[in-house]
Protein backbone atom coordinates (compact mmCIF):
# COMPACT_ATOMS: atom_id res chain seq x y z
CA UNK A 1 0.00 0.00 0.00
CA UNK A 2 1.45 3.34 -1.08
CA UNK A 3 1.92 5.87 1.72
CA UNK A 4 0.23 9.09 0.59
CA UNK A 5 0.44 10.73 4.02
CA UNK A 6 3.80 12.37 3.38
CA UNK A 7 4.83 14.24 0.20
CA UNK A 8 7.73 13.15 -1.99
CA UNK A 9 9.08 16.14 -3.95
CA UNK A 10 11.58 15.33 -6.67
CA UNK A 11 14.25 17.78 -7.79
CA UNK A 12 15.03 17.11 -11.43
CA UNK A 13 16.75 18.56 -14.43
CA UNK A 14 19.60 17.89 -16.86
CA UNK A 15 23.16 17.21 -15.66
CA UNK A 16 25.32 20.07 -14.36
CA UNK A 17 22.42 22.42 -13.64
CA UNK A 18 23.18 22.73 -9.91
CA UNK A 19 20.69 20.21 -8.48
CA UNK A 20 23.02 18.96 -5.74
CA UNK A 21 23.75 22.50 -4.51
CA UNK A 22 20.06 23.39 -4.54
CA UNK A 23 19.05 20.22 -2.67
CA UNK A 24 21.70 20.79 0.00
CA UNK A 25 20.51 24.38 0.44
CA UNK A 26 16.87 23.28 0.62
CA UNK A 27 17.46 20.57 3.20
CA UNK A 28 19.53 22.93 5.36
CA UNK A 29 16.76 25.53 5.30
CA UNK A 30 14.08 22.94 6.08
CA UNK A 31 16.09 21.59 9.02
CA UNK A 32 16.56 25.13 10.35
CA UNK A 33 12.77 25.48 10.19
CA UNK A 34 12.47 22.20 12.16
CA UNK A 35 10.67 20.46 9.29
CA UNK A 36 11.40 16.74 9.52
CA UNK A 37 12.24 15.23 6.15
CA UNK A 38 14.80 13.09 4.38
CA UNK A 39 16.76 13.49 1.14
CA UNK A 40 16.35 10.26 -0.81
CA UNK A 41 19.23 9.79 -3.24
CA UNK A 42 17.40 8.25 -6.18
CA UNK A 43 20.51 8.53 -8.35
CA UNK A 44 23.56 6.36 -7.53
CA UNK A 45 26.11 9.15 -7.93
CA UNK A 46 27.61 8.81 -4.46
CA UNK A 47 26.83 12.37 -3.34
CA UNK A 48 25.27 13.54 -0.11
CA UNK A 49 25.46 16.33 2.45
CA UNK A 50 29.00 15.23 3.33
CA UNK A 51 30.19 16.62 -0.05
CA UNK A 52 29.58 20.15 1.28
CA UNK A 53 30.88 19.52 4.80
CA UNK A 54 34.47 18.55 3.99
CA UNK A 55 37.35 19.98 1.96
CA UNK A 56 36.69 19.43 -1.73
CA UNK A 57 40.07 17.73 -2.25
CA UNK A 58 38.80 14.90 -0.01
CA UNK A 59 35.58 14.29 -1.91
CA UNK A 60 37.06 12.03 -4.59
CA UNK A 61 38.66 9.85 -1.93
CA UNK A 62 35.25 9.03 -0.45
CA UNK A 63 32.76 9.37 -3.28
CA UNK A 64 31.46 6.13 -4.77
CA UNK A 65 29.92 6.18 -8.23
CA UNK A 66 27.21 3.59 -8.72
CA UNK A 67 25.02 2.74 -11.66
CA UNK A 68 21.31 2.45 -12.32
CA UNK A 69 20.16 -1.15 -12.25
CA UNK A 70 16.65 -2.66 -12.15
CA UNK A 71 17.32 -3.67 -8.53
CA UNK A 72 18.35 -0.12 -7.60
CA UNK A 73 15.22 1.33 -9.20
CA UNK A 74 13.03 -1.26 -7.47
CA UNK A 75 14.50 -0.41 -4.08
CA UNK A 76 14.03 3.33 -4.56
CA UNK A 77 10.40 2.80 -5.61
CA UNK A 78 9.90 0.68 -2.49
CA UNK A 79 11.29 3.44 -0.28
CA UNK A 80 8.99 5.97 -1.95
CA UNK A 81 5.89 3.82 -1.58
CA UNK A 82 6.54 3.18 2.12
CA UNK A 83 8.04 6.52 3.11
CA UNK A 84 7.90 7.25 6.85
CA UNK A 85 8.82 10.93 6.39
CA UNK A 86 8.37 13.74 3.85
CA UNK A 87 11.01 13.33 1.13
CA UNK A 88 13.12 15.45 -1.17
CA UNK A 89 14.05 13.10 -4.01
CA UNK A 90 17.37 13.65 -5.78
CA UNK A 91 17.00 12.12 -9.26
CA UNK A 92 19.45 11.63 -12.08
CA UNK A 93 19.92 13.96 -15.01
CA UNK A 94 19.44 11.37 -17.78
CA UNK A 95 16.60 9.08 -16.68
CA UNK A 96 15.41 6.20 -18.87
CA UNK A 97 11.80 5.17 -19.31
CA UNK A 98 12.34 2.39 -16.76
CA UNK A 99 13.70 4.88 -14.21
CA UNK A 100 10.61 7.02 -14.66
CA UNK A 101 8.94 4.58 -12.24
CA UNK A 102 10.65 6.71 -9.59
CA UNK A 103 8.95 9.86 -10.89
CA UNK A 104 5.54 8.18 -10.91
CA UNK A 105 5.77 7.67 -7.15
CA UNK A 106 6.47 11.33 -6.38
CA UNK A 107 3.82 13.87 -5.43
CA UNK A 108 5.41 16.99 -6.91
CA UNK A 109 8.46 18.26 -8.76
CA UNK A 110 10.91 21.16 -8.75
CA UNK A 111 12.63 21.43 -12.13
CA UNK A 112 16.06 23.07 -12.31
CA UNK A 113 17.13 23.77 -15.88
CA UNK A 114 20.47 25.32 -16.75
CA UNK A 115 21.42 27.65 -19.56
CA UNK A 116 24.36 26.68 -21.75
CA UNK A 117 26.60 29.19 -23.49
CA UNK A 118 27.42 26.73 -26.27
CA UNK A 119 23.76 25.96 -27.01
CA UNK A 120 21.29 28.89 -26.71
CA UNK A 121 18.30 26.62 -27.40
CA UNK A 122 19.21 24.10 -24.68
CA UNK A 123 17.09 25.69 -21.94
CA UNK A 124 13.79 25.51 -23.85
CA UNK A 125 14.57 22.03 -25.17
CA UNK A 126 15.54 20.62 -21.76
CA UNK A 127 12.57 22.27 -20.07
CA UNK A 128 10.17 20.71 -22.58
CA UNK A 129 11.78 17.29 -22.09
CA UNK A 130 11.41 17.38 -18.32
CA UNK A 131 7.90 18.83 -18.41
CA UNK A 132 6.87 16.02 -20.75
CA UNK A 133 8.31 13.43 -18.36
CA UNK A 134 6.40 14.94 -15.46
CA UNK A 135 3.17 15.03 -17.44
CA UNK A 136 3.67 11.44 -18.59
CA UNK A 137 3.99 10.32 -14.97
CA UNK A 138 1.29 12.65 -13.63
CA UNK A 139 3.66 14.57 -11.36
CA UNK A 140 2.56 18.18 -10.70
CA UNK A 141 5.35 20.72 -11.29
CA UNK A 142 5.37 23.09 -8.33
CA UNK A 143 8.31 25.24 -9.48
CA UNK A 144 10.49 25.77 -12.55
CA UNK A 145 13.88 27.32 -11.90
CA UNK A 146 16.36 28.60 -14.44
CA UNK A 147 19.91 27.93 -13.30
CA UNK A 148 22.65 30.35 -14.36
CA UNK A 149 25.88 28.75 -13.16
CA UNK A 150 28.14 31.38 -14.71
CA UNK A 151 26.64 34.46 -13.08
CA UNK A 152 28.70 35.42 -10.03
CA UNK A 153 27.67 38.95 -9.13
CA UNK A 154 24.00 38.43 -8.38
CA UNK A 155 22.40 35.59 -6.48
CA UNK A 156 18.77 35.92 -7.41
CA UNK A 157 16.66 37.36 -10.20
CA UNK A 158 13.26 36.94 -11.78
CA UNK A 159 12.76 35.65 -15.31
CA UNK A 160 10.58 37.73 -17.59
CA UNK A 161 8.05 34.90 -17.58
CA UNK A 162 6.27 34.85 -14.23
CA UNK A 163 6.17 31.06 -14.03
CA UNK A 164 9.98 30.67 -14.21
CA UNK A 165 12.30 31.80 -11.44
CA UNK A 166 16.05 32.20 -11.72
CA UNK A 167 18.75 31.13 -9.28
CA UNK A 168 22.29 32.15 -10.11
CA UNK A 169 25.76 31.07 -9.02
CA UNK A 170 24.74 27.61 -7.81
CA UNK A 171 28.33 26.61 -7.10
CA UNK A 172 29.45 24.42 -4.24
CA UNK A 173 30.24 26.56 -1.25
CA UNK A 174 27.84 29.37 -2.18
CA UNK A 175 25.18 30.47 0.30
CA UNK A 176 21.87 30.30 -1.54
CA UNK A 177 19.37 32.76 -0.12
CA UNK A 178 17.06 35.61 -1.11
CA UNK A 179 13.41 36.04 -2.14
CA UNK A 180 13.34 33.40 -4.90
CA UNK A 181 14.91 30.75 -2.70
CA UNK A 182 12.66 31.70 0.23
CA UNK A 183 9.56 31.42 -1.96
CA UNK A 184 10.55 27.83 -2.81
CA UNK A 185 11.07 27.04 0.87
CA UNK A 186 7.63 28.51 1.64
CA UNK A 187 6.07 26.22 -0.98
CA UNK A 188 7.82 23.16 0.44
CA UNK A 189 6.98 24.07 4.02
CA UNK A 190 3.27 24.22 3.24
CA UNK A 191 3.24 20.61 2.06
CA UNK A 192 6.02 19.12 4.20
CA UNK A 193 5.28 20.56 7.61
CA UNK A 194 4.17 18.00 10.17
CA UNK A 195 4.75 18.93 13.83
CA UNK A 196 7.98 17.23 14.89
CA UNK A 197 6.77 16.23 18.31
CA UNK A 198 3.62 14.73 16.78
CA UNK A 199 5.72 12.72 14.35
CA UNK A 200 8.00 11.55 17.13
CA UNK A 201 4.97 10.54 19.21
CA UNK A 202 3.63 8.46 16.32
CA UNK A 203 6.92 6.59 15.92
CA UNK A 204 7.26 6.16 19.67
CA UNK A 205 3.81 4.56 19.80
CA UNK A 206 4.98 1.92 17.31
CA UNK A 207 7.55 0.55 19.77
CA UNK A 208 6.93 -2.45 22.04
CA UNK A 209 6.11 -1.74 25.67
CA UNK A 210 9.17 -1.23 27.85
CA UNK A 211 11.49 0.20 25.17
CA UNK A 212 13.12 3.53 26.08
CA UNK A 213 12.73 6.15 23.32
CA UNK A 214 15.75 8.42 22.69
CA UNK A 215 14.98 11.44 20.48
CA UNK A 216 18.43 12.67 19.39
CA UNK A 217 17.50 16.13 17.96
CA UNK A 218 15.24 16.89 20.93
CA UNK A 219 17.99 16.03 23.43
CA UNK A 220 20.58 18.05 21.49
CA UNK A 221 18.27 21.07 21.55
CA UNK A 222 18.07 20.79 25.34
CA UNK A 223 21.85 21.29 25.42
CA UNK A 224 21.41 24.52 23.50
CA UNK A 225 22.70 23.40 20.09
CA UNK A 226 20.84 25.56 17.58
CA UNK A 227 21.31 23.04 14.78
CA UNK A 228 20.53 20.14 17.15
CA UNK A 229 23.74 18.35 16.20
CA UNK A 230 25.68 16.27 18.70
CA UNK A 231 29.26 17.37 19.29
CA UNK A 232 32.07 14.98 20.29
CA UNK A 233 32.46 16.54 23.75
CA UNK A 234 28.74 15.85 24.44
CA UNK A 235 29.00 12.10 24.00
CA UNK A 236 29.41 11.43 27.72
CA UNK A 237 26.13 13.22 28.48
CA UNK A 238 24.35 11.29 25.72
CA UNK A 239 25.55 7.92 26.99
CA UNK A 240 24.27 8.83 30.45
CA UNK A 241 20.75 8.88 28.99
CA UNK A 242 20.80 5.12 28.40
CA UNK A 243 18.79 3.24 31.06
CA UNK A 244 20.41 0.23 32.71
CA UNK A 245 17.38 -2.03 32.61
CA UNK A 246 15.63 -1.30 29.29
CA UNK A 247 16.32 -1.80 25.59
CA UNK A 248 16.53 1.49 23.71
CA UNK A 249 15.16 2.81 20.44
CA UNK A 250 17.05 5.73 18.87
CA UNK A 251 15.28 8.27 16.66
CA UNK A 252 16.39 11.30 14.61
CA UNK A 253 19.02 12.61 12.29
CA UNK A 254 22.55 12.35 13.67
CA UNK A 255 26.13 11.40 12.85
CA UNK A 256 27.28 7.82 12.30
CA UNK A 257 29.40 7.78 15.47
CA UNK A 258 26.40 8.78 17.60
CA UNK A 259 24.40 5.74 16.54
CA UNK A 260 27.41 3.44 16.84
CA UNK A 261 28.28 4.64 20.36
CA UNK A 262 24.70 4.24 21.57
CA UNK A 263 24.38 0.77 20.11
CA UNK A 264 27.60 -0.41 21.74
CA UNK A 265 26.76 1.17 25.09
CA UNK A 266 23.24 -0.28 25.27
CA UNK A 267 23.10 -2.68 28.17
CA UNK A 268 19.90 -4.47 27.15
CA UNK A 269 19.33 -5.80 23.64
CA UNK A 270 17.94 -5.60 21.03
CA UNK A 271 19.09 -2.18 19.84
CA UNK A 272 16.41 -0.53 17.68
CA UNK A 273 17.01 2.45 15.42
CA UNK A 274 14.87 4.59 13.14
CA UNK A 275 15.82 4.65 9.46
CA UNK A 276 14.26 7.36 7.30
CA UNK A 277 13.76 4.87 4.45
CA UNK A 278 12.84 1.76 6.41
CA UNK A 279 11.25 2.92 9.68
CA UNK A 280 12.13 1.03 12.87
CA UNK A 281 14.82 -1.62 12.31
CA UNK A 282 17.21 -3.85 14.23
CA UNK A 283 20.71 -4.10 12.67
CA UNK A 284 21.21 -7.58 11.18
CA UNK A 285 23.93 -10.15 11.85
CA UNK A 286 26.38 -10.32 8.94
CA UNK A 287 28.13 -13.48 7.76
CA UNK A 288 31.88 -13.67 8.43
CA UNK A 289 33.68 -14.57 5.22
CA UNK A 290 35.74 -13.16 2.39
CA UNK A 291 33.55 -11.44 -0.24
CA UNK A 292 33.28 -13.38 -3.48
CA UNK A 293 34.75 -11.89 -6.69
CA UNK A 294 31.30 -11.45 -8.22
CA UNK A 295 30.03 -9.46 -5.21
CA UNK A 296 31.03 -6.16 -6.76
CA UNK A 297 28.11 -4.38 -5.06
CA UNK A 298 29.98 -4.74 -1.75
CA UNK A 299 33.73 -4.23 -1.30
CA UNK A 300 35.85 -4.40 1.83
CA UNK A 301 39.56 -3.81 2.28
CA UNK A 302 41.72 -4.42 5.34
CA UNK A 303 44.99 -2.53 5.65
CA UNK A 304 47.41 -1.70 8.49
CA UNK A 305 47.15 1.68 10.18
CA UNK A 306 50.12 2.34 12.45
CA UNK A 307 49.91 -0.60 14.89
CA UNK A 308 46.22 -1.08 14.26
CA UNK A 309 43.76 -1.81 11.43
CA UNK A 310 41.77 0.16 8.88
CA UNK A 311 38.65 -1.52 7.47
CA UNK A 312 37.24 0.28 4.43
CA UNK A 313 33.75 -0.65 3.27
CA UNK A 314 32.05 0.54 0.12
CA UNK A 315 28.96 -0.32 -1.85
CA UNK A 316 28.67 -0.10 -5.62
CA UNK A 317 24.88 -0.33 -5.46
CA UNK A 318 24.38 2.51 -2.92
CA UNK A 319 21.29 0.81 -1.46
CA UNK A 320 22.07 -2.47 0.26
CA UNK A 321 19.13 -4.65 1.28
CA UNK A 322 18.79 -5.06 5.05
CA UNK A 323 16.67 -8.16 4.41
CA UNK A 324 19.56 -9.89 2.62
CA UNK A 325 22.45 -9.67 5.11
CA UNK A 326 23.94 -12.86 3.67
CA UNK A 327 24.98 -10.76 0.66
CA UNK A 328 26.95 -8.33 2.86
CA UNK A 329 29.81 -10.42 4.29
CA UNK A 330 32.06 -9.04 7.00
CA UNK A 331 35.69 -10.13 6.50
CA UNK A 332 37.73 -11.77 9.23
CA UNK A 333 40.08 -9.26 10.86
CA UNK A 334 42.95 -9.77 13.32
CA UNK A 335 41.55 -9.71 16.86
CA UNK A 336 42.83 -7.75 19.84
CA UNK A 337 43.79 -4.63 17.86
CA UNK A 338 42.26 -1.21 17.43
CA UNK A 339 40.22 -0.80 14.27
CA UNK A 340 39.08 2.27 12.32
CA UNK A 341 35.94 1.78 10.23
CA UNK A 342 35.54 3.87 7.11
CA UNK A 343 33.01 3.86 4.33
CA UNK A 344 29.96 5.62 3.00
CA UNK A 345 27.44 3.04 4.16
CA UNK A 346 24.04 3.34 5.87
CA UNK A 347 23.96 3.79 9.64
CA UNK A 348 22.25 0.43 10.19
CA UNK A 349 25.09 -1.37 8.43
CA UNK A 350 27.78 0.52 10.32
CA UNK A 351 26.06 -0.33 13.61
CA UNK A 352 25.87 -3.99 12.58
CA UNK A 353 29.62 -4.04 11.85
CA UNK A 354 30.44 -2.30 15.14
CA UNK A 355 28.31 -4.72 17.15
CA UNK A 356 30.06 -7.75 15.65
CA UNK A 357 33.62 -6.42 15.94
CA UNK A 358 33.55 -4.67 19.31
CA UNK A 359 33.87 -7.73 21.53
CA UNK A 360 37.05 -8.95 19.83
CA UNK A 361 38.91 -5.64 19.30
CA UNK A 362 40.89 -3.43 21.69
CA UNK A 363 38.88 -0.48 20.44
CA UNK A 364 36.61 0.48 17.57
CA UNK A 365 36.55 3.95 15.99
CA UNK A 366 34.29 5.38 13.28
CA UNK A 367 35.66 7.81 10.71
CA UNK A 368 33.56 10.88 9.98
CA UNK A 369 34.90 13.22 7.25
CA UNK A 370 33.62 16.53 8.73
CA UNK A 371 35.59 15.83 11.92
CA UNK A 372 38.71 14.84 9.96
CA UNK A 373 38.99 12.22 12.67
CA UNK A 374 37.76 8.85 13.80
CA UNK A 375 35.62 8.74 16.95
CA UNK A 376 36.25 5.88 19.39
CA UNK A 377 32.86 4.26 20.06
CA UNK A 378 33.97 1.16 21.98
CA UNK A 379 37.13 0.47 23.98
CA UNK A 380 38.80 -2.07 26.23
CA UNK A 381 41.91 0.06 26.78
CA UNK A 382 42.39 3.32 28.75
CA UNK A 383 44.66 4.71 26.02
CA UNK A 384 41.67 5.03 23.66
CA UNK A 385 38.59 5.85 25.78
CA UNK A 386 35.13 6.13 24.27
CA UNK A 387 34.77 9.64 22.86
CA UNK A 388 38.47 9.99 21.99
CA UNK A 389 39.15 11.52 18.56
CA UNK A 390 41.89 10.01 16.41
CA UNK A 391 43.08 12.49 13.74
CA UNK A 392 42.62 10.69 10.46
CA UNK A 393 41.65 11.18 6.84
CA UNK A 394 41.67 8.96 3.83
CA UNK A 395 44.47 9.54 1.31
CA UNK A 396 43.46 11.21 -1.93
CA UNK A 397 43.14 8.85 -4.88
CA UNK A 398 46.03 8.93 -7.31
Amino acid sequence: MINQTFPAILVGGPPHSGKSVLIYSLTRALREAHISHYVLRACPDGEGDWVYQIAQDQVQAIRVKGSFTPQFTKQVVGYLQNRPLPLLVDVGGRPTREQEQIFANCTGAILLIGEREDDPDAFVRDLNTWQEMMARNQVPVIAVIKSDLHEKERLLAQDQREDIKTLSALHRGTDVHGPVFESIIDQLAMSMFFPERSQAAIYKSQLPHGVAFIDLPHLAAKLGDRDRHWQPDELRYLLEQIPDDQPIAVYGRSANWVYAALALAAKVQPFTMFDAKLGWITPPTLPRRVPKPDEDYWQTQISPYQENILLEMNTGSQYLDIDEPERIPLPLVPVGKGIILSGRIPHWLLVAVCQQLALAQAWVAVYQPPLQAAMVVSSETPDYPVGHLIPFHLPNPK
